[in-house]
């Protein structure tokens, strides 16, 4: 009975070495590169899913988008498609992961790096899961941006100069958001706060939740912003 007992034991420690040698070996040599090209439309609408990991987004693309993907596993690889619809381009990535539990949780590598173009106006959804993720926003012609920070620590940067108006709707799940936003282009907030704290240097209170920088007033292009803050803390800061 006692040599069953050992050998079950002995067996069961040498999976759990065999797995976690293979995870630390093998398991971060996976990678993918993507590039969706130029085509004919006006616009782009993108819907970023994002499961677990680090998520970097920017400006800058040659092409409509240009992405590289590191993970560990293939079930952290992104799922890509695009496609027209009138004069709009349609992208869709999106991460599905099954949740990765205790001693193996640390090695998991799930890094995405996304650049998107400058040229085209673009609608964009960002939807995190548990993550550290990264916006810089700054330089796209946004026209519409809705990003929802799930379980997350994030860097929003809305900063640089904007030649048209938009309106940005960010919910806060659980963790911390820095917001950077340009000083000299005007900016209101429409702040919901739950258990989260917020501070804000530089905005001027109009009641009923309601705040705008000093650019507000005299600017004709301005960022409309609904923050909805869930448990966290919110740092925003404004940008010469």
């Amino acid at each position: 009975m006692k040599k069953v007992l050992w050998f079950g034991l002995i067996g069961g420690f040498l999976l759990i070495l065999g797995m976690y040698g293979y995870n630390r070996i093998f398991a971060s040599s996976l990678s993918k590169e993507q590039t969706i090209e130029k085509d004919n439309v006006s616009a782009l609408n993108v819907d970023i899913n994002f499961g677990v990991g680090d998520l970097y987004v920017s400006g800058g693309a040659d092409d409509w988008m240009e992405g590289t993907f590191d993970y560990t596993e293939k079930r952290y690889a992104p799922d890509i498609s695009y496609k027209k619809k009138n004069n709009t381009g349609i992208l869709k990535i999106k991460q599905q992961p099954r949740m990765t539990i205790g001693f193996f949780k640390n090695k998991m590598k799930s890094d995405w790096d996304i650049q998107l173009s400058d040229d085209v106006p673009i609608d964009l959804n960002v939807d995190m899961g548990v993550s550290s993720t990264s916006l810089d926003l700054k330089g796209l012609q946004l026209n519409n941006l809705k990003i929802d920070s799930g379980v997350s620590d994030s860097t929003i940067d809305l900063s640089g100069d904007w030649s048209k108006s938009f309106q940005t709707r960010i919910a806060m799940g659980v963790g911390d958001v820095t917001l950077l936003l340009p000083k000299q282009t005007g900016v209101k907030l429409s702040v919901s706060k739950g258990i989260g704290t917020v501070s804000m240097d530089g905005f001027i209170s109009q009641g009923n939740r309601i705040y705008v920088n000093e650019a507000y007033d005299q600017s004709d292009v301005f960022l409309d912003i609904s923050l909805d803050i869930g448990v966290g803390d919110v740092k925003i800061k404004l940008i010469d």
